[in-house]
């Protein structure tokens, strides 16, 4: 039964290729529909891409095949094409129904269908399973999604346990949901999530990452991982986090909420009770970027735990160029982001006392940055070439154990950066480490 149709449906605009798409396809008489989170979002007022909109269709695959001039099959096994229309690209996909869910994923086979209805009852949660003609102005919604939408409620359709025995990413999605949307888990889904653990646990290593990783950089990241810890679901994204006691985890979580989401950082953030090193190889074992997980255990190498020690002052400049050195001037703001974030989670009285050091630091940084010192091999006056002009030497190990004493040098007194000074200084180093070589 159609459904009244809010105004974000009726004032929305659509790409004119996609509305022509849905033309085509009625004219041979097959009345088809946008369907799942491209309705959702437009119901919420949330932007979509021009290609971003997913067509239901009671066309058979060949059908659609037949009626446009480009067209690519994507998946066509489970009823799905790609259109070609000018520039834009639309994913169609035939009314379908599915049989059983062997992998936790995927079905062993699909029912092509005729009804609309039919095809929406196998999808995952109620504001999902909406469909929107934007030719003739009708909403359908046949499982009450667009009042969850209104009451901020993630529900699934049907029988929770039976849709989360379907796919076993489902469980992380109605979290990822209520991080990215700050809506509540209804609690009878919510409930389902436990005894569907061992179906998440058949689903691959990438898929699960990515729901992570869109997790933790949602609006509600905290409300997503408390839902992780509570539900079980820690155990299979995160489960090195899964030993660490409640409270300790509890301020991992407030960290990540203080922190922007950058991924980098909200990875830091949620990994930084732990050895720099593990945080990094956990990262790695969710088969993300490694220049992520380089990045995480380069920030928690500099910013181990706040509950577990107070933040380091270097004791005068020459420490705080090295610590800068360590730390490298494009870190410095995430690193003190951090740190900063850290600080403002810990229990009272230790978090004014941190932020209070916390604001030494940084303002001790900055001021030295302000002189421009050298901070790495290649601020130095003296590159490689001429150092090896200079002591009369070619390629090898000795040019870089020069270059090593003359940052040392640089560091101690930046002043000393100029060709002159560090060519002296050379001269005497590369004296003294022949005199003691002689026998």
């Amino acid at each position: 039964m159609p459904s009244p149709i809010p105004s974000a449906l009726a004032d929305a605009q659509f790409p004119s290729s996609l509305l022509e798409l849905l033309r085509v396809l009625g004219a041979a008489g097959h009345r088809s529909w946008l369907v799942g989170g491209a309705v959702r979002d437009l119901l919420l007022h949330r932007p979509r891409a021009a290609t971003d909109f997913d067509v239901a269709t009671p066309a058979r695959p060949e059908e659609v095949t037949r009626l446009f001039r480009r067209v690519i099959p994507t998946g066509i096994e489970h009823g799905t094409v790609t259109v070609l229309m000018g520039k834009e690209t639309f994913e169609v996909t035939t009314f379908r129904g599915e049989g059983a869910y062997l992998d936790g994923r995927r079905p062993e086979s699909v029912t092509f269908l005729s009804e609309l209805e039919q095809d929406l009852a196998r999808r995952d949660f109620t504001m999902n399973a909406l469909a929107y003609d934007p030719l003739c102005g009708e909403l359908r919604d046949p499982f009450g999604g667009q009042e969850d939408v209104r009451r901020r409620l993630i529900r699934a359709v049907g029988d929770p346990a039976a849709r989360f025995g379907e796919d076993g990413l489902r469980p992380m999605r109605a979290v990822r949901f209520a991080a990215q949307l700050g809506y509540t888990v209804e609690p009878a889904t919510l409930a389902a999530i436990p005894d569907s653990l061992k179906v998440t646990g058949k689903v691959s290593v990438e898929r699960i990452a990515e729901e992570l990783s869109r997790l933790l950089v949602a609006p509600a990241a905290r409300v997503g991982l408390e839902l992780l810890q509570t539900s079980g679901l820690l155990k299979i994204a995160l489960p090195v986090l899964t030993a660490l006691p409640a409270d300790r985890l509890a301020h991992a979580f407030h960290v990540v909420d203080r922190i922007d989401p950058d991924p980098s950082r909200r990875f830091a953030a949620v990994l930084h009770l732990l050895p720099a090193a593990a945080a990094e190889q956990a990262v790695l074992g969710l088969r993300l970027p490694v220049k992520l997980a380089g990045e995480v255990g380069a920030l928690l190498a500099q910013a181990p735990c706040l509950l577990e020690r107070s933040v380091e002052l270097p004791p005068d400049a020459p420490a705080m160029r090295r610590w800068l050195a360590r730390v490298g001037p494009d870190r410095l703001a995430a690193l003190l982001a951090l740190r900063r974030a850290d600080a403002e989670a810990l229990p009272a009285p230790g978090s004014a006392e941190a932020l209070d050091r916390l604001s030494t630091l940084e303002g001790d940084a900055h001021r030295e940055l302000q002189g421009q010192p050298p901070l790495t091999i290649s601020d130095l006056a003296l590159e490689g070439r001429a150092v090896m002009e200079e002591l009369g030497v070619g390629p090898g190990r000795q040019v870089g154990e020069a270059l090593r004493y003359l940052m040392d040098r640089a560091l101690d007194d930046p002043g000393c950066n100029t060709r002159e000074a560090l060519a002296k200084e050379l001269r005497a180093w590369w004296a003294e480490r022949r005199t003691r070589e002689e026998p």
